[in-house]
């Protein structure tokens, strides 16, 4: 940036010479790279420089006197954006700053705020701290005066003005939005939790719990609907974050204010389709898939039950999903399910007249109807619909209470795995294994109990008792899911005959998972890589897994670092057509590659299965169409021959059990890639029926025609397609030798 052009450039080239800088190296130079690029005579390969450090994905660090530079060169020719680099600057100072030598610069920052600061207010409230006592009154006046109709922002900006500059920049980095192109990588968690301080719990109480009384009052009809305007952008934007605090430290009194206010947020007074306000809805959703507790998740199914406006549902559906799966992240909060009055054998009777409605939880809730002399009944009597719909109305509600809460639990169990999810004994048994709702889930899955360090044993609560754990664990003892990327070859043999031989369907599949093993070095892997993809299929299933596009890349957040799939496409939402994957990639918070090798091996596992299932749906998995779409069915000629994935790996060892006798008998064949019958092949990652090379179309009946199936140990629709296939071509066979 100072000197003449280089002759030669960087190994690697710059973009590569820049994420190879240090956080402190960083830091140094970016005050260098603004004056750089404000200076408008400054040369085109010293701007070009600048820009790509300014772009660089390294987390920057800043020392007192770097800081002090920062300031200056963002004074030099100050713009509203220069604010949130100067209170980020703060943020990631590792030193005591100079605050005489920043005064000045930070005025000339404060001044360039806009009329109606918006994001930039909490970062300029930040920087005006240290502006001086006169400069940051001005500002803060002016804060009062645009904000004067946002009474939930009023009261968090006098919260904010006690506090000092650095708290301030932590809610300055708290922002509803991702980074913008050239924002600095966001700070850990931790750091962020520093707004707590801020923006302190009881604050928050009293901005939730004034949204939830003036929502109250508007569907009572104490004043005027009109739709989005219950609360202004301030107002929703300080309730977010609020909500945010309250779910992440998980105050007691929370699950109480979103149990009303999120329903209440979701749908209008009248029989109006639209919100009271669209954005503070939405925001608050976002905060339950951030911070999930399990009242709050149970809140946004309400509001998704309840909402009307048909864009603001497929939102909902799709944060919905994310909270469930990110409740497995917080382990503790996910075993705080509500018993819903069911008694210690899981039951609880619910008197409607002459009749009781009967709901047990077992594998699932179920809902029966008695008489009076305790005679079942096969369904909902008339009398009672007729007589006391109210306690009709109560009973199924409770069902599907019940019913959510299984299905909340379950995927929160699941997502556990990517969290790495370790209880205690006494709370997992009382949690889980005894509690009325979720034992019925707990007893059909294998756990594993830490008898000594390092020394796990896995057991089967609903087996026999011989599985149990012997002798029984001390209460601080650390119970966790058995995964098979931790297993034998033999423990996963064993645990799948058991599995099989129950017949048992697991709540999710576990016993027949996936799993994957990470490469002896290197922090990619391209196991993945080259197969075809239908981009609008793997865009879509991304979202549901919790994939984010980011610059044309899949991005999976976890905790400490990131997953990257490479697409050789345009990605953004509505894209179609075909493309290549890519490499499989980690790289840490900071930006810096994360080795595969040190990577938990369940978790690797379940990043490389969320990849799998994004590649096998967009390629693998048969689909109806394939019969008439010409594209696809020249790609499943193209992946034909390809060896079979982990997934297809798994369908073949499934096979195996449920068509046991008939292999036995050598009425079928199972070889690497096909189930052969009859003369006909079905291949096992297409479910594509040939004879002799040739495709065959097969017409599966429906309905009452279909073929009953045999027990299988996991859902998959294309599972069930192979084994009906199967069944379909024995069936006609004994007919044609009938005839």
């Amino acid at each position: 940036m100072a000197g003449p052009q280089q002759d030669t450039d960087w190994s690697g080239g710059l973009r590569a010479a820049c994420e190879q800088l240090t956080s402190q190296e960083l830091g140094a130079l970016l005050p260098d790279a603004y004056r750089t690029l404000a200076d408008g005579s400054a040369p085109d390969h010293a701007r070009r420089v600048a820009r790509q450090v300014t772009w660089s994905t390294v987390s920057p660090s800043f020392t007192a006197a770097t800081l002090t530079a920062l300031f200056a060169a963002l004074a030099a020719s100050p713009r509203p954006t220069d604010l949130r680099y100067a209170a980020g600057g703060l943020l990631r100072c590792t030193e005591p700053w100079d605050e005489p030598e920043l005064a000045a610069s930070a005025a000339a920052l404060v001044e360039v705020a806009p009329a109606e600061p918006g994001e930039y207010a909490d970062a300029a409230l930040a920087v005006a701290a240290l502006a001086g006592p006169e400069t940051e009154q001005a500002f803060a006046d002016r804060l009062r005066t645009v904000h004067a109709d946002s009474p939930l922002r009023l009261a968090e900006i006098e919260a904010i003005l006690a506090t000092g500059p650095r708290d301030r920049a932590a809610l300055g980095e708290d922002r509803r939005y991702g980074p913008h192109s050239g924002d600095w990588p966001p700070l850990p968690d931790p750091e962020a939790g520093r707004a707590a301080d801020a923006l302190h719990a009881e604050l928050a109480r009293h901005v939730m719990f004034s949204a939830a009384t003036r929502l109250a009052a508007l569907h009572a009809g104490e004043f005027p609907y009109v739709a989005d305007q219950v609360f202004t952008a301030a107002d929703a934007d300080t309730l977010r974050r609020a909500a945010r605090l309250a779910l992440r430290r998980d105050e007691p009194w929370a699950g109480e204010v979103f149990s009303t206010l999120l329903p209440q947020l979701a749908v209008a007074p009248t029989a109006a389709k639209t919100l009271p306000s669209q954005s503070a809805c939405i925001a608050l959703a976002q905060a339950v898939e951030a911070w999930p507790t399990p009242e709050s998740v149970a809140a946004l199914r309400e509001a998704r039950r309840v909402v009307r406006h048909a864009g603001v549902t497929k939102k909902l559906d799709r944060l919905l999903r994310r909270a469930e799966r990110n409740l497995g992240r917080r382990p503790e909060a996910a075993l705080r399910l509500p018993d819903l009055g069911l008694g210690p054998e899981g039951s609880r009777r619910l008197p409607c007249g002459d009749h009781t409605a009967v709901l047990t939880v077992t594998d699932e809730a179920t809902l029966t109807w008695e008489r009076a002399d305790g005679r079942a009944l096969k369904s909902l009597p008339a009398a009672a619909r007729r007589d006391h719909p109210d306690q009709v109305t109560a009973a199924r509600d409770l069902l599907g209470k019940a019913r959510a809460q299984i299905r909340t639990l379950t995927r929160a169990l699941e997502g556990g795995y990517l969290a790495g999810a370790v209880h205690r004994y006494d709370r997992w048994r009382d949690a889980l294994a005894t509690h009325p709702v979720a034992r019925g889930t707990a007893r059909r899955l294998i756990w594993e109990v830490e008898h000594a360090p390092g020394e796990w044993r896995a057991f089967l609560p609903a087996a026999d008792p011989a599985d149990h754990p012997d002798p029984v664990p001390a209460p601080s003892a650390a119970v966790r899911l058995w995964h098979p990327a931790r297993a034998t070859p033999a423990e996963r043999d064993l645990w799948r005959d058991r599995i099989a031989g129950l017949p048992w369907q697991q709540p999710f599949r576990q016993a027949y998972r996936e799993h994957y093993r990470a490469p002896e070095s290197g922090h990619s892997t391209t196991m993945f890589q080259g197969h075809l993809v239908r981009i609008e299929v793997v865009l879509g299933l991304a979202v549901r897994q919790g994939w984010n596009i980011d610059d044309d890349v899949l991005a999976l957040p976890l905790d400490g670092c990131t997953a990257w799939l490479g697409i050789a496409g345009s990605l953004y939402p509505g894209a179609a057509g075909w493309a290549e994957a890519g490499e499989v990639t980690l790289r840490r918070a900071d930006g810096s590659p994360q080795p595969l090798a040190e990577i938990d091996a369940v978790r690797l596992s379940e990043v490389l299965r969320s990849v799998d299932l994004l590649i096998s749906a967009g390629s693998f998995a048969w689909c109806a169409t394939h019969a008439h779409d010409s594209d696809s069915r020249q790609q499943l000629h193209r992946l034909y021959a390809q060896p079979l994935g982990r997934t297809a790996q798994l369908r073949r060892a499934a096979l195996r059990r449920i068509l046991a006798d008939h292999l036995a008998s050598g009425r079928m064949e199972l070889d690497e890639r096909h189930l052969r019958l009859d003369g006909h092949d079905i291949h096992l990652a297409t479910g594509r029926v040939t004879r002799s090379g040739d495709p065959v179309e097969i017409t599966l009946p429906t309905g009452r025609q279909a073929v009953p199936l045999p027990f299988l140990p996991y859902d998959e629709p294309l599972l069930e397609r192979v084994v009906r296939t199967a069944a379909h071509l024995m069936e006609r066979e004994g007919a044609a030798a009938h005839s």
